[in-house]
C-alpha cells in the first residue's frame, strides 16, 4: 500500500491512504528529505520514498492545473 504525506508536524506526520483514510505516523519514522505531498511505501526496513510516483502525481496535478487556467 501507498501513503502521500498530507502535512508534517514537529512530532506526527499525517498520510492519506490509498482508499481515502487517514493515518498518523511519528515524523521521526519518515525518509530524511520527506515532505508533504510525497509517496511512501512501507518495506521491511521502514518507509521509503517512492520518487517515481511523487513525480507521476505532481506532473499529473500540474498538468490539470494548467488546463484549468487555460
Amino acid at each position: 500500500m501507498k501513503y502521500i504525506i498530507d502535512r508534517i508536524g514537529p512530532e506526527i506526520a499525517v498520510c492519506e491512504t490509498e482508499d481515502g483514510g487517514m493515518i498518523k505516523l511519528r515524523a521521526a519514522e519518515l525518509p530524511m528529505g520527506a515532505r508533504e505531498g510525497d509517496v511512501l511505501k512501507w518495506e521491511p526496513e521502514g518507509w521509503k520514498l517512492d520518487r517515481e510516483e511523487t513525480e507521476r502525481r505532481r506532473e499529473s496535478m500540474r498538468r490539470k492545473l494548467e488546463s484549468l487556467i487555460e
